[in-house]
């Protein structure tokens, strides 16, 4: 056969431009994400950072810049700063569709965490304040991501902001917890536990 080395190089030539195109286009999408699935962000506060003017809404992140089969759908709040709003798989339960990978880098970019609970409740005490140092015994508890306990009277306790449950007049009440770190591995909490048992006329739910 015969030899063309011209074509060789300029088959080379053009490959080389072809990666030098992605690579450019690669880390211009990096430098400036849109938020979309195919574009994300690694976190809100990123698309804050760019030249276009954001709205608050919903945007996808990648924490890790990993591929694209685990991004995350979250809502951005840039009215407060650029905030990473993770949003639980149901309404009823505190789980995120966000694997543990994704949860860790974005522990790593991330200052302060705050995550609201609301627990409704129907002729049910749910929060009870303990004495001094001695966690309640009636009182619900909310483990930590890394572990650690949130409960009345113990190191760690959630903010009450209200606490309607400890009226039980036949009618739904809700008491309110906020959660709030500047320990991002703390949060989320990932379960509520010692809540009574449900029984006829007492109900609740996350």
């Amino acid at each position: 056969g015969y030899n063309h080395p011209d074509r060789l190089v300029l088959d080379q030539g053009g490959e080389i431009f072809k990666t030098l195109h992605y690579l450019s286009n690669l880390i211009q999408s990096i430098k400036m994400p849109l938020g979309t699935k195919e574009n994300p962000a690694r976190v809100c506060r990123d698309l804050m950072d760019c030249e276009q003017k954001m709205v608050d809404g919903t945007y996808w992140v990648d924490p890790n810049l990993g591929c694209s089969s685990d991004t995350i759908e979250v809502s951005c709040n840039f009215t407060h700063g650029g905030q990473t709003c993770l949003k639980p798989i149901t309404a009823s339960k505190v789980e995120f569709a966000v694997s543990r990978v994704q949860m860790n880098f974005l522990h790593l970019l991330s200052s302060e965490v705050t995550q609201h609970i609301t627990i409704h409740c129907l002729n049910m005490t749910v929060w009870q304040e303990g004495t001094g140092r001695t966690p309640a015994k009636k009182a619900v508890r909310f483990r930590a991501w890394n572990g650690q306990i949130f409960e009345a009277g113990g190191q760690f306790r959630p903010e009450v902001s209200m606490d309607g449950c400890k009226v039980q007049d036949g009618r739904w009440h809700q008491t309110l917890f906020t959660f709030r770190t500047q320990d991002p591995q703390q949060l989320p909490i990932v379960s509520v536990d010692n809540l009574p048992p449900a029984s006829s006329g007492k109900q609740y739910r996350i």
